[in-house]
């Protein structure tokens, strides 16, 4: 797609850019090991080295991958399998498309290993992608307000399947993560809400009323685009609207209700612009990056109040722009699938 043309997709796009998801069964090689993420320009999917991570700068990904088998007009969300496949859903053209270890090492063209498509509206703007403890992928359609459920051979056969689960009546589902219970939680960035669907309700398909709903206070949530959940079970949610990541605790998560968050980190002030993307390392630093391409580290003695922290390190990705999802290779011990 044209330069200009994608520009103006990823500005409609931007306020349903969503965070990503992993699943932590996996052992890493370490040519995939590090912070991986998505590019809408040129569409790319980019890895950072672990030594690239270590210090503020401008730095080249030491990865960049593309496809020629399916266009990937906006990618949006990334994920994880449990074999090391990279995920990863393209908004514009509704598709999913997936990349095996072998082909993540090297930068260059890579054919993509399955590839998805729609098929009934199962696929209407993808953004938000998380796997859940049987491996299943969750895929999160703005477009219609479904979430989806692929199961292990429906990913290994691509095609247009149509899906296992089919939740409706969602609104605008953007962001999603799972909990260390197995429950789904959803940012919708229209109604500015996030949502838990309990492990149960995930079994079968229909329109079932979240267990929880948690709605704005006082700017709380303002566009709500990315999701994730640390060690103890703090929810930390990427707010584009208000260039801010808030956290709710888990009695905040336990009912419905508008509670203030427990902690809110500011980012206005510094370069990193509209937050689209959160990751826990293993050492529980919060990773943040901006549309833009400035990532961020916050450490953990940066995450226990309220604040305009400086970041630890920050980092400007050269040579791309409109970014969305993060996500660690090999996810670190202990972090729910997020």
């Amino acid at each position: 797609m044209r330069p200009a043309v994608l520009q103006a997709t990823f500005a409609l796009l931007l306020p349903i850019v969503a965070g990503c998801a992993s699943d932590s069964t996996r052992p890493s090689p370490s040519s995939q090991d590090g912070l991986w993420t998505a590019s809408g320009a040129p569409p790319t999917v980019l890895r950072l080295a672990p030594s690239q991570l270590s210090d503020t700068g401008n730095v080249v990904p030491s990865t960049a991958v593309f496809t020629s088998n399916a266009e990937l007009i906006a990618p949006v969300g990334i994920a994880f399998d449990a074999a090391g496949a990279l995920w990863v859903a393209s908004s514009s053209d509704s598709l999913l498309v997936a990349f095996t270890p072998d082909a993540l090492p090297s930068s260059g063209s890579a054919d993509a290993t399955t590839v998805i498509g729609p098929r009934d509206g199962s696929l209407s703007a993808p953004s938000g992608l998380a796997f859940d403890p049987a491996h299943r992928l969750w895929v999160a359609n703005s477009a219609n307000g479904t979430l989806v459920r692929f199961d292990a051979a429906q990913l290994t056969a691509g095609g247009a399947p149509v899906p296992e689960v089919v939740l409706s009546g969602l609104g605008h589902p953007v962001a999603l993560a799972f909990d260390a219970k197995g429950s789904l939680w959803v940012a919708d960035n229209r109604a500015q809400t996030i949502a838990e669907y309990v492990a149960g309700q995930l079994a079968a398909s229909g329109s079932p009323a979240p267990t929880v709903v948690l709605s704005a206070r006082d700017r709380s949530l303002v566009r709500p685009v990315a999701l994730a959940f640390d060690r103890v079970g703090n929810l930390w949610v990427a707010n584009s609207g208000s260039q801010a990541v808030a956290s709710f605790t888990p009695a905040q998560l336990a009912a419905t209700g508008s509670p203030a968050p427990h902690v809110v980190l500011f980012l206005a002030s510094g370069s990193l612009g509209v937050p689209v993307g959160l990751a826990f390392d293993r050492d529980e630093n919060l990773w943040v990056i901006g549309v833009g391409g400035i990532l961020e580290k916050f450490g953990k003695a940066d995450l226990v109040a309220t604040g305009a922290p400086a970041p630890s390190i920050q980092l400007a990705l050269t040579g791309y722009t409109l970014f969305s999802g993060i996500a660690f290779s090999p996810v670190p011990p202990g972090v729910p699938l997020n």
